[in-house]
């Protein structure tokens, strides 16, 4: 029979598909993990590893234990951790994961009020993009994560969007643009615009407000973050799209001006991303202080149905009150 020590040194040598990589990563010798990986392969009655050019490669059986072996290591996981949460409630590390853009909008914010009502209790804050956030979660490595827009389709992932943000245009100061209360999609014709990379979530969530207008887009400069982003623009490029939570005040005041656009849809949801499972009490004060500073209400959102419109745009209606939110229907990376 294997143990959950096992299990731990084979999911590492899946990750790096390498027996010397996993072996740093669990903190032990390489002959040890080799050791533990032929252990495994004699309990299961299967190779589970195949030596192709210096790379381990998987086998078949390896990748069906694998599914298991990290399913079993979580529920050890949530097993110590509420054992140690009854024993102590105010202690232990709280894991979030979330774009740079979120951590400085939502998250940091939130910082030093939860540690003045938990002190016992340390945030740990995992800058990722939204792929890397939904895979955190799904790996254990976090304990939850916040996103813009749905992340991918994951029976494993449970994801509740608790926001929905609105678009502003973002443009450099004394743009003809910067004393508009609200600004309709089809102004931004007559200018040019600067975006993010494509697969990136507010490249598409861009491309899919435009589109309502319609509006055909021109493109003068293409950023690989947002930080890029509001610096081009600043320099005079070309105005962009951004949804509000994207962009840091502190940051950005100085540099560039942004105003409301006036939309048909009803914004970018932000999504609060965990594993189908009962959260520890920390992490369960964590979650609702997080929504209420995201929404500003302490009700939460009603349920969203997700169908999937033209151009691979995913569009969420909400039957309460007949809006629609605009989403992509993967999950591309951003920062």
């Amino acid at each position: 029979m294997f143990q959950l020590r096992q299990l731990k040194i084979f999911v590492a040598a899946m990750e790096t598909l390498s027996f010397t990589k996993a072996a740093k990563q669990v903190h032990l010798s390489q002959p040890s993990v080799t050791e533990q990986i032929r252990a495994l392969e004699e309990s299961v009655g299967q190779a589970l590893f195949i030596r192709q050019n210096n790379r381990l490669q998987p086998t078949p059986a390896a990748e069906r234990l694998a599914i298991r072996a990290r399913e079993l290591l979580a529920r050890a996981d949530d097993a110590f951790r509420e054992v140690r949460d009854n024993v102590d409630d105010s202690g232990g590390t709280i894991r979030v994961a979330a774009p740079q853009t979120l951590c400085t909008s939502v998250l940091v914010p939130q910082l030093l009020r939860f540690a003045g009502m938990h002190p016992g209790t340390q945030v740990a804050v995992q800058e990722k993009n939204s792929m890397a956030t939904a895979q955190a979660v799904l790996d254990g490595t976090a304990d939850l994560g916040l996103v813009h827009g749905w992340p991918a389709s994951d029976a494993k992932l449970r994801a509740q969007a608790i926001a929905r943000d609105m678009p502003v245009v973002v443009m450099p100061p004394g743009h003809p643009l910067s004393e508009a209360v609200d600004i309709k999609a089809d102004a931004l014709a007559a200018f040019p615009l600067v975006v993010t990379m494509d697969g990136c979530r507010y490249r598409e969530y861009l491309e899919a407000v435009l589109q309502e207008a319609p509006v055909q887009p021109r493109i003068r400069g293409v950023a690989d973050s947002v930080p890029a982003l509001i610096q081009m623009v600043s320099a005079g490029l070309g105005v962009s799209i951004l949804p509000r939570m994207a962009m840091d005040p502190a940051a950005t005041t100085a540099c560039v001006r942004w105003r409301p656009l006036s939309t048909a849809g009803a914004g970018l949801p932000i999504c609060l991303l965990t594993l189908h499972r009962t959260p520890t009490r920390q992490v369960a004060a964590f979650i609702e202080m997080i929504r209420l500073a995201a929404t500003g209400s302490d009700q939460p959102m009603a349920a969203i149905d997700m169908k999937h419109g033209a151009g691979g745009v995913a569009i969420a209606d909400q039957e309460a009150d007949g809006i629609g939110d605009i989403a992509a229907g993967a999950d591309p990376a951003h920062r």
